[in-house]
């Protein structure tokens, strides 16, 4: 049976894919007009239009843009219900029961899209006055676009994916020259070595690395610093089980085992060392793979750390060494099949790529969507760390367009399974990357994409 695109086995089996955090209602529903009772009927009360999102750190910037008054009058005069920190689960549930919000932000669009729940946003983009795709990077703006077809309205954030970041205050406590940061993964495991320490009963105190946390947690990132591509949009086949990521599962799995699989486990699981920045806030973990955004959000939520902080290259094999490999992608505001408000959904995607709005969500949240014209009046020495990414674009070698594959999320979950197997020594890297291309290949057909 389908549900808005989506047949029970798809939707019960994505949705169990997901994670997310408590959902936080930052407005409430405006009453609902009454019917007229007079010879005259009342003027009709403002619409309300719904905007749901994954980060809830959007929540102070969407917070002062609705109270401007040019948003206001970009709207219309409705009222926007947003929920922040509004998991995919939730989500999932809401289109499958046929009652999602009219518009929706940091989900996997692509399956989204591809599975029928949101809409071609193409026209309404074309006959936009705000929205320009001459102003948007060709990375962004490409990645907005399947088979032809536009999954939703680029904005919110979007620039640059990848950089090593590294807190170099800590690196130079630990003997390190931080004149210049580690390229190669031989390099850097050198300083994920220096920057490791224990207690005398073997537990982290801290370390350098953690080559799955924040953006490398994903395939498209091993897949890009060793040179191959695990998946082929075009043709839809994968190549998973390619030698070089039996030698990645390998190579990053040795970061994970110097530091201790058990031991790494335990300081996972206390408050404040987790995963996307946590650790690295909290100065336990003192490298990261994170994208432009890292420079920013460190800076609002733990000045004291960011003010030391550093980013370079993501690392690459010692035969890769002069690759400067980076990964793009736009985030999107999607318009459900099911909406209520599309226009009003639409409204809410077109007013993010005005001046206004971007600068409010660069100010509280140290976030940039890729327009030329706003990106040109952007210091990049407001943030320690962002001078990387912006002089970067002209620099990179390899780009990689991210998230494009349909079921991105499966083979995410398996990754995640399979690499920690290879780094308790419970399977060889050989015999992951065989398994992973079995289990993608087999969840491609049983989802009818072949």
């Amino acid at each position: 049976m389908k549900q808005n695109g989506i047949n029970r086995r798809q939707f019960l089996q994505w949705s169990a894919l997901t994670t997310g955090a408590a959902v936080l209602a930052a407005c409430a529903p405006a009453a609902a007009p009454s019917a007229a009772t007079g010879e005259e009927a009342p003027a009709a009360a403002p619409s309300t239009v719904s905007y749901w999102y994954a980060w809830g750190n959007l929540d102070p910037a969407m917070a002062k843009i609705i109270e401007t008054e040019e948003f206001q009058t970009h709207l219309g005069g409705a009222t926007v219900e947003y929920k922040g920190s509004t998991n995919s689960d939730a989500l999932l549930t809401a289109v499958a029961a046929g009652t999602p919000p009219d518009s929706a932000s940091n989900y996997s669009y692509v399956e989204l899209f591809t599975r029928g729940a949101t809409i071609d946003v193409t026209d309404m983009v074309a006959a936009s006055s705000v929205i320009d795709g001459d102003d948007v990077l060709e990375g962004l703006w490409n990645s907005a676009f399947w088979d032809g077809k536009m999954m939703g309205v680029p904005g919110i954030e979007g620039y640059l994916w990848w950089g090593l970041n590294v807190n170099v205050d800590k690196a130079e406590k630990a003997g390190l020259d931080t004149t210049t940061l580690p390229k190669t993964w031989d390099e850097v495991f050198e300083w994920h070595k220096a920057l490791t320490t224990k207690d005398e009963a073997g537990n982290l105190l801290q370390f350098g690395l953690d080559p799955y946390d924040a953006m490398a947690n994903e395939p498209d990132f091993i897949s890009a610093s060793f040179g191959f591509k695990w998946w082929d949009e075009e043709s839809g086949k994968f190549d998973l089980n390619n030698p070089r990521m039996a030698e990645g599962l390998n190579v990053l799995g040795e970061f994970i085992r110097y530091a201790g699989p058990d031991q790494f486990a335990g300081m996972r699981q206390v408050e404040g060392q987790g995963t996307w920045g946590a650790a690295y806030n909290a100065g336990v973990q003192n490298m990261i793979m994170e994208g432009y955004w890292h420079p920013g959000e460190t800076q609002i939520q733990q000045p004291d750390v960011a003010q030391y902080n550093r980013a370079s290259w993501a690392p690459v094999p010692a035969d890769r060494k002069d690759a400067n490999i980076m990964a793009t992608g736009a985030h999107f505001v999607v318009i459900f099949n099911q909406s209520k408000n599309k226009e009003g959904g639409f409204k809410i995607g077109e007013f993010f790529n005005t001046n206004t709005a971007q600068d409010i969500i660069f100010n509280e949240v140290g976030w940039i969507h890729g327009r030329k014209s706003w990106l040109a009046t952007v210091d990049k020495s407001t943030f320690p760390g962002l001078d990387f990414y912006v002089d970067a674009a002209s620099n990179v070698t390899e780009w990689t367009v991210g998230r494009r594959c349909p079921i991105n999320a499966f083979v995410i979950n398996q990754y995640t399974e399979l690499r920690e197997q290879v780094f308790r020594d419970l399977i060889s890297p050989e015999a992951a990357a065989e398994e992973l291309q079995k289990r993608a290949e087999a969840e491609w057909q049983a989802q009818g994409l072949g």
